[in-house]
């Protein structure tokens, strides 16, 4: 039988299996070892409103271009269906690679099945995948142990006692899940260090802003504030700003990617973060890495630094106002190239 996949509808290819590479499930692309022209890598992302997300989207396509790659970039805009459909999107188009970079982990897996059945190899950013799913690399941070270092720092500059608050990211994200885990594995053993509000602000600074505003005007002491990201952790500062309260507690977050962030800490009005770079380069570094058939570890973890006042200025320039260029952490490996 004869098809013709431009007649084809999405969900009529993916079922009748005519995808390259569908004979094996978990098909390995030696054949990929020649030249990168003409390549198409497709990139996925659950929504582009953040820094960090914007980032990262900008560290695939320019590095895409450095190696002659075609991208085919795709918005999910914060709804797992959307995330779905793009994902057998680019299943359908048969790309080369397929870089996911999700906040959705379990509601994409039978999508992810579909690239697996395919041989379509796929790079995961961050966020891990969940079920039965297959992937050629994951790129990530400890979240837990890099919580379980927050909560380290909480003690130490609440001397055990004091009021926190606690702002989260997506619930859906498998690193926001982490970064509470590692966090409260400490906080939840010093008896003294009373969690005095939680907010659920899925990234979005406006919704962290209005949180901290309503523990605020809840709670009278407050003595320090646990953020999940950069952006909820500005919309923290602001509301606190704003309650003139700033001399009454620190706050505390991750990623250091924005200028506006390290600004701050710089100013002395973030207390720190947990570096959290956004992996776009070393994502295409990594489908490069694959498709030239390359040895590379399955599963990267990558350091995740503090950033306070004491280091700042290595990453960022105070004259200029600046994040500071950030190196490939993966061509820092020097994997071998056999």
């Amino acid at each position: 039988m004869t098809f013709d996949k431009g007649k084809l509808s999405r969900r009529t290819f993916l079922q009748t299996g005519v995808a390259a590479g569908l004979v094996a499930p978990w098909i390995g692309r030696s054949a990929f070892a020649q030249s990168l022209a003409g390549k198409t890598i497709g990139f996925t992302q659950s929504f582009v409103t953040t820094q960090w997300i914007r980032e990262q989207r900008e560290g695939v396509v320019t590095t895409a271009k450095k190696y002659g790659l075609e991208t085919v970039v795709l918005d999910a805009a914060n709804r797992p269906a959307k995330q779905i459909s793009d994902i057998e999107d680019l299943v359908t188009r048969q790309v080369d690679a397929i870089l996911i970079s999700t906040y959705f982990s379990e509601a994409i897996a039978p999508a992810v099945r579909e690239a697996n059945k395919a041989g379509i190899p796929v790079i995961v950013l961050s966020s891990g995948l969940v079920g039965d799913v297959d992937w050629a690399v994951q790129l990530s941070v400890d979240s837990f142990d890099s919580g379980r270092t927050a909560g380290e720092y909480f003690v130490k500059r609440l001397n055990g006692k004091g009021n926190v608050v606690q702002i989260e990211g997506s619930p859906g994200s498998t690193v926001n899940q982490n970064r509470g885990k590692g966090w409260h594995d400490v906080i939840d053993k010093v008896p003294d260090i009373k969690i005095v509000g939680h907010v659920m602000a899925d990234y979005d600074r406006a919704k962290a802003l209005k949180g901290m505003e309503d523990m605020l005007q809840a709670n009278e002491k407050v003595d320090g504030v646990y953020v999940h990201s950069e952006d909820m952790a500005l919309g923290a500062i602001q509301a606190i700003h704003e309650a003139g309260r700033e001399k009454e507690m620190f706050v505390v977050g991750y990623d250091g990617v924005a200028n506006e962030t390290l600004k701050a800490i710089y100013e002395e009005k973030l207390a720190m973060v947990m570096s959290y770079h956004p992996f776009g380069v070393e994502g295409v570094e990594a489908a490069v890495r694959v498709l030239e058939s390359k040895p590379i570890p399955k599963n990267i973890s990558f350091p995740a630094p503090m950033i306070d006042k004491s280091n700042v200025l290595d990453y960022y320039d105070a004259t200029t106002n600046k994040a500071k260029l950030a190196p490939s952490r993966l061509e820092a490996m020097n994997l071998p190239d056999k």
